[in-house]
């Protein structure tokens, strides 16, 4: 029998044993205490605690507790702080920051390349370029907008802003997000000693949530909703105007049919008598209005980008409108059954 203890590290809660728990806090403890002269110490740090919570999530399955053998493992990955702290280059010297800078544009080939996501705006394409090459990202935005606009232009045989369209979502394709702490490690220059433990396939959904998260998909999602909500405020009122200012459309209608359903037998006829009467089209027409009205709901939330309240009316509306319809196929299936009896005689 052990005692547990509930941690929380890098926003995921495991329950370890005491012994191992003690040996971990005084790792990282060790871990601040030689970055503690850094100024991204608290950055590194929680980097190492990510890299840790992600690899005792990778092994512990749900009702496992994390023992002092996965605590030790994860430090045999992970390495020693003071040679961690050793490799981060700490000097005075005003030369030294430039030299590091050209070191790191010199030894790109040592990086991989990923699509930065946390500096985005659409796919982090032009982002995980700049890392790549050691160039700022703003430089490859530009060279893209350049060429999407000389795209516009043409030679000879029309535009061609397509290709660089297609080569932007060919490069989003191909180049795996960076995710995990590792993988941002290794697209800056910085590869740790640790195994990838996150696929790196193109996951279609995540990138689609990802992108409407990003500044440019959010302005995407705007205008996309002020679109839409605009067209269904304007089918949705006009509808509504429409039913409002031809009451009398249910005893034209029915007028209009029953001039070509003389030549019809006793049957036919009495069945074009139910579906052209005055109750079957004002049942049409409650079920139109209701219709309508969620239109118009749906249209003003879109186009104001309102939230929805509790009591949910865009679902009670279309609920209502779910039910208009049964309402009209039970009031045909009556009248239809009234009618079988009467042709049988």
């Amino acid at each position: 029998m052990k005692i547990t203890e509930n941690i929380s590290i890098g926003g995921y809660a495991f329950i370890i044993e005491t012994e191992a728990y003690q040996v971990l806090k005084a790792y990282l403890d060790e871990i601040r205490q030689c970055f503690n002269g850094d100024s991204s110490a608290d950055e590194i740090v929680a980097d190492i605690e990510e890299r840790i919570a992600e690899l005792l999530k990778e092994r512990c399955i749900s009702g496992i507790v994390v023992d002092m053998q996965m605590v030790q493992d994860i430090m045999k990955r992970i390495g020693d702080p003071r040679e961690m702290a050793s490799e981060e280059p700490a000097s005075a010297s005003g030369t030294e920051p430039a030299q590091e800078q050209d070191s790191e544009r010199k030894n790109w080939k040592t990086r991989r390349l990923y699509r930065n996501i946390d500096e985005r705006v659409i796919g982090g394409v032009c982002s995980g370029l700049g890392a790549y090459f050691g160039l700022d990202k703003v430089l490859f935005r530009i060279i893209f907008l350049i060429f999407l606009f000389l795209g516009f232009i043409g030679w000879d045989d029309g535009p061609y802003f397509g290709f660089s369209i297609l080569a932007y979502i060919c490069l989003w394709i191909a180049m795996p997000a960076a995710r995990t702490v590792e993988q941002k490690c290794e697209m800056k220059g910085k590869p740790m000693d640790l195994q990838g433990f996150r696929s790196k396939d193109f996951n279609i959904e995540k990138e689609a949530k990802e992108v409407a998260q990003s500044p440019a998909g959010r302005i995407f999602v705007r205008a996309g909703g002020v679109f839409l909500g605009s067209m269904l405020l304007i089918i949705g009122l006009g509808g509504l105007l429409g039913s409002i200012f031809t009451t009398s459309l249910p005893a034209i209608i029915g007028h209009e049919i029953a001039d070509e359903i003389m030549d019809l037998d006793a049957g036919e006829r009495m069945m074009a008598e139910i579906l052209t009467g005055d109750t079957f089209w004002w049942l049409i027409m409650v079920m139109l209005g209701i219709m309508f009205i969620w239109f118009l709901y749906n249209g003003v939330m879109l186009l104001f980008d309102l939230k929805a309240p509790s009591w949910r009316p865009g679902l009670i509306l279309f609920l209502a409108w779910i039910v208009s319809i049964f309402v009209i196929a039970a009031y045909v299936i009556k009248n239809v059954a009234d009618i079988i009896p009467v042709l049988m005689m």
